[in-house]
């Protein structure tokens, strides 16, 4: 019985450390290990007592995030990762994302998979960051190849004097679980097996006497 549960619970957790590591560093507390940066995209970290040096803005998870627009820079930066994925599973994106001030700033995501051209699914969100913290997005798409890449942009049009986009806490979860383990058959202990012995044997008594 116990070697069952612990089969089950190993499953369970194999499942959930494969999901956990579907990205790399997703919250850049190892600054940009499994990321690829360009243009103004920048990783910022802690300054002082705050968070970011250029507002109220705050990490979710640790102290680092990428900016957009960093340091007032003008361009379109990107942020993007290559993870695997297997075809035909539906998988949960989620960020966190939000602007330095009440200035609003928008970011583009797209996911791809077969295609370099076409993406899986893809959008953009803007924040107005009213409350000096980041807010949180989620997108499903289903992979289509054994491998997908998630990329973020700049959105061109976005102010970027004393203002910028921050990304941070990045994840990507899938939907498959894992088949449930089948109980054990019940092995009835000693006591039991005792009884049913004796009821067997009281059985073979009573057929006696009626022959008899």
């Amino acid at each position: 019985m116990k070697s069952a549960i612990a089969a089950a619970l190993f499953a369970v957790f194999s499942v959930n450390a494969a999901q956990a590591a579907i990205i790399t560093n997703g919250n850049f507390e190892q600054g940009t290990t499994g990321w690829n940066l360009n243009d103004n995209a920048a990783l910022v970290g802690a300054a002082g007592a705050d968070f970011y040096f250029g507002g109220g803005s705050a990490a979710r998870n640790g102290k680092r995030a990428v900016a957009f627009n960093s340091g007032d820079r003008w361009g379109i930066g990107q942020v993007w990762q290559s993870f695997a994925t297997t075809t035909g599973t539906t998988y949960t994106l989620t960020f966190d994302y939000g602007s330095t001030s009440i200035v609003a700033q928008s970011l583009g995501w797209s996911l791809f998979g077969a295609s370099a051209i076409l993406p899986l699914a893809g959008g953009v969100v803007t924040d107005f960051n009213w409350s000096s913290a980041l807010d949180t997005y989620s997108f499903d798409f289903k992979a289509d190849s054994a491998l997908t890449t998630l990329l973020f942009s700049d959105v061109a049009s976005n102010f970027t004097w004393g203002t910028d986009g921050l990304l941070d806490n990045i994840s990507v979860t899938s939907h498959a679980t894992v088949p449930p383990v089948a109980p054990p058959a019940a092995v009835p202990e000693p006591g039991s097996l005792a009884l049913l012995g004796l009821g067997i044997l009281g059985l073979g008594c009573a057929r006696r006497r009626k022959t008899a």
